[in-house]
């Protein structure tokens, strides 16, 4: 009756609310009289004199140690007392911290930071062997300290080193507790009232406490925690020690460390290691503790006194071991020392690699918390050695930035790097952009980036920023606005393409084409394959080689298309795609407004229309026509032939005053100044009126007619009035006015004046040129006849025979 109305001994913790108990392995939890729970500091909580409130909830997370007095447990609730009273005493690093306790008569709680059993950690561990066996020698470094603190500091003997005596906070780091059967080295070993605990016993100790009746002195009370040490060392390897002949056999315990373990179980009490020495021993060369993990957090430990090259040969090395370093301690311990360097130990930039590696083990609180702030204020430094830093290692944090932090606080520095005069920063500026493309604004990607882009690719006196340039405006494509891109990109790669750098050349065919989802058919045709044919005799064979084969994959393309007009819209889907959410866009400027937004608005509201139309009917002959449709084709022909006026209707266009793409140099991308287009003219008007300088169809019939009489009445009176040739005397010399040559050459001659007309327009035509060749022919004939009468006229010689002149024309 008397229990149903006691008080609930919880309620003596007032600023804490006691959680679930923490489970010790069955085995364990025999050789301990504490409880363990978790616990939670209550918010309305009042803290110690000089404690700030936690800002994170883990800040507030604590674990309570408790031990209810019971009839018959009067031995052990001393012990607890005592337990009570030297941890509230102790303070070191690597002894589990008191907070806050509660000591009654009935009951007593320590309060420490949160952690678990030594056993549950190692059980639940996932770290992988390297891993675990660095956080194993880290941690029998810290208790192997915090004893020999114990015992040459505070002249104490811990009396109860075990696997239930250890514990393991969130930042792996191995914290020593189970102070309750402490004693003074001077003092009288307390009596251990648990018969679990008997196994741990060294050999001059006696069962009933104190030492053995052959060990009069007491200057080797030290080995008393060496050889627990021994036991402790042991039971991390195989487990639960059963007893103490299981101490013979090492077991598992690796080779590096067996001669120190056995020099720690020394029968004799005089030879066995101190806690001190065996730290020596494992931290000399190709000892257990001589490794980058247990260095490294050493160096970080002592960082206020090391000097500058020192830090910068750790944080250089360092990236790389990382990897085999225990996330957990990487995490809570190496990390909050980089953060700490960086503020106040003036680190430098060769923190920053680790840094960021490191800040992937954060959650993203954390992170916006801790990182976000150092990478901002550091984007704002004008040190180059900084900037590449931190454009090298942009892919370990573009992704906890947000799409704000990146437009107004990180682009306007980056780009500054666009104009400088070390070639390296430009080209990892340049490569930045790939990574922040996707959370630019409408204004940076389009505008102020391609301004960069087109002065790089222009300008720049390095063909690698050239092609570097080229291949990062064919990554960055999908987050152009689709209104621009086709311009963009109809600009840029066929200017790459006539780079003299070859590999700047070979860029430009790539970028066309993994981007050939962004061009339309009708562009593919027109625009980019004319722009690659010319480099199929390029000098390298590289570009060559791979001009053929983009050559193959659009025309490809095209003849798909062509035997499939349908998949034209299929293919075309991706022209007007983009990965940006223009509608929440708030920050377009002034000319992207007046330019564009007309377009978008036509453009959202019409439907997609493919750039072609095909057909794939071939060609026939052509459909027979009923004699009703032969008069109506008649009916249309005499209306055509009407004269009609085109009447154009006047209209003022308005040219856009800034085009957006006029940037300042004059090698940019030409093709991206020209206005914009303007808009089309109304159709025309035309007017039914007769023409009176056109003649009429009867009449142009009728000149028809007559000049073609004309013509031939003219050759024929001029064949008739010429002689025969049968009528002259071919043996004599002629007159030039009974020359049949120089008369017809004469007439035609004549003829060819009287018939050449006035106007300058029909000079140099086609009867021109007939003309001068039919004279010339004319002019050889002569010649030819001259010379045969000379032969006809004058003495033969002996054997030469005379010519046969006698022909007819």
């Amino acid at each position: 009756m008397w229990g149903f109305f006691s008080r609930d001994p919880t309620k003596d913790l007032v600023n804490f609310e006691i959680q679930e108990q923490v489970q010790f392995d069955p085995q364990i939890q025999e050789r301990t009289i504490w409880t363990l729970n978790n616990c939670k500091r209550k918010s309305s909580s009042v803290l110690p004199v000089g404690a700030s409130q936690p800002q994170q909830n883990q800040d507030s997370l604590y674990s309570v140690f408790s031990f209810q007095f019971r009839q018959g447990q009067e031995n052990l609730f001393q012990s607890a007392k005592n337990g009570f009273k030297r941890t509230k005493m102790l303070r070191h690093p690597n002894i589990l911290m008191f907070q806050e306790g509660v000591e009654n008569d009935k009951s007593v709680f320590i309060v420490t930071e949160r952690v678990q059993p030594l056993f549950n950690y190692l059980r639940e561990s996932k770290e992988n062997d390297a891993q675990r066996l660095n956080e194993i020698t880290w941690g029998l470094y810290q208790i192997a300290t915090a004893l020999s603190f114990i015992n040459l500091d505070c002249k104490l003997v811990h009396n109860n080193v075990n696997m239930s005596s250890v514990f393991v906070n969130r930042a792996g780091e191995w914290k020593l507790l189970g102070l309750e059967y402490t004693y003074g080295v001077q003092d009288q070993a307390p009596y251990k009232h648990l018969t679990t605990l008997d196994c741990y016993n060294s050999p001059e100790k006696s069962p009933l406490g104190g030492l053995n009746s052959n060990q009069n002195t007491r200057q080797n009370e030290n080995g008393v925690d060496s050889w627990a040490l021994g036991c402790l060392i042991w039971e991390i390897f195989n487990g639960s020690l059963p007893n103490v002949n299981a101490l013979k056999n090492p077991g598992q315990i690796p080779k590096r460390l067996v001669q120190t373990y056995m020099a720690l179980l020394n029968p004799i009490p005089e030879k066995r290691l101190t806690p001190a020495k065996f730290i020596n021993l494992c931290r000399q060369s190709d000892g257990f503790m001589s490794n980058d993990f247990v260095d490294t957090l050493l160096f970080l430990e002592e960082i206020q006194i090391k000097d500058t090259s020192e830090k910068t040969k750790l944080f250089t090395e360092l990236t790389q071991k990382l990897d085999d370093f225990p996330s957990q301690l990487c995490k809570y311990k190496i990390l909050p020392q980089l953060l700490q360097a960086y503020e106040y130990g003036n680190a430098g930039s060769t923190v920053l690699a680790p840094l960021f590696k490191l800040g992937k083990l954060l959650d993203e609180v954390e992170y916006q918390k801790k990182i976000i702030p150092i990478v901002v204020k550091l984007f704002s430094s004008t040190d180059r050695t900084t900037r590449m830093r931190l454009l090298s290692q942009l892919q370990l944090f573009v992704e906890h930035l947000s799409a704000s932090i990146i437009n107004d606080q990180i682009f306007p520095h980056i780009c500054l790097g666009f104009n400088d005069s070390n070639p390296a920063i430009r080209e990892g500026t340049i490569r930045s952009m790939v990574l922040l493309a996707p959370k630019l604004n409408y204004n940076n990607i389009n505008v102020e980036l391609m301004k960069h882009f087109a002065r790089l690719q222009a300008q720049d006196d390095q063909g690698m920023i050239r092609t570097n340039t080229t291949v990062c405006i064919g990554k960055i494509a999908p987050y152009i606005n689709p209104q621009l891109r086709q311009r963009i990109l109809l600009s840029a790669f066929p200017k790459a393409m006539r780079d003299p750098f070859p590999l700047s050349r070979l860029s430009g065919i790539i970028a066309l084409a993994n981007t050939d989802r962004f061009y339309t058919l009708k562009d593919i045709a027109t625009k980019v394959l004319p722009s690659i044919c010319c480099l199929t005799v390029d000098p390298e064979k590289d570009v060559r080689d791979e001009a053929f084969k983009t050559l193959k994959q659009f025309t490809q393309k095209l003849e798909k298309v062509s035997e499939q007009p349908e998949l034209a819209l299929e293919m075309e889907k991706d022209v007007q795609s983009c990965n940006l959410d223009l509608k929440n866009e708030t920050s377009w400027t002034s000319w992207a407004m007046t330019s564009l937004s007309s377009k978008m608005t036509g453009y959202k509201n019409k439907n997609q229309q493919p750039s072609i139309a095909l057909n794939t009917q071939p060609l026939g002959p052509p459909p027979k026509m009923s004699a009703s449709a032969k008069e109506e084709v008649k009916t249309e022909e005499k209306k055509k032939e009407e004269p009609k006026l085109e009447i154009l209707k006047e209209k003022k266009i308005e040219t856009p005053t800034n085009s957006g793409w006029n940037f300042e140099d004059n090698n940019d991308w030409n093709d991206l100044e020209d206005d914009e287009q303007m808009e089309p003219l109304e159709p025309t008007v035309l007017a039914k009126t007769n023409l009176s300088t056109k003649p009429s169809g009867s009449s142009l019939n009728a000149s028809k007619s007559d000049w073609s009489s004309e013509w031939t009445n003219s050759f024929e009176d001029e064949t008739n009035q010429l002689p025969k040739a049968s009528t002259y005397n071919w043996s004599t010399s002629q007159t030039n006015d009974d020359d049949i040559f120089n008369n017809l050459v004469k007439d035609i001659k004549i003829t060819d004046k009287k018939n050449q007309p006035s106007s300058s327009s029909s000079q140099g035509g086609w009867n021109d040129w007939m003309d001068s060749k039919e004279s010339k022919k004319q002019e050889r004939a002569k010649k030819q006849t001259e010379n045969k009468q000379k032969l006809a006229s004058g003495p033969l010689k002996l054997g030469q025979k005379k010519p046969n002149l006698d022909f007819e024309f």
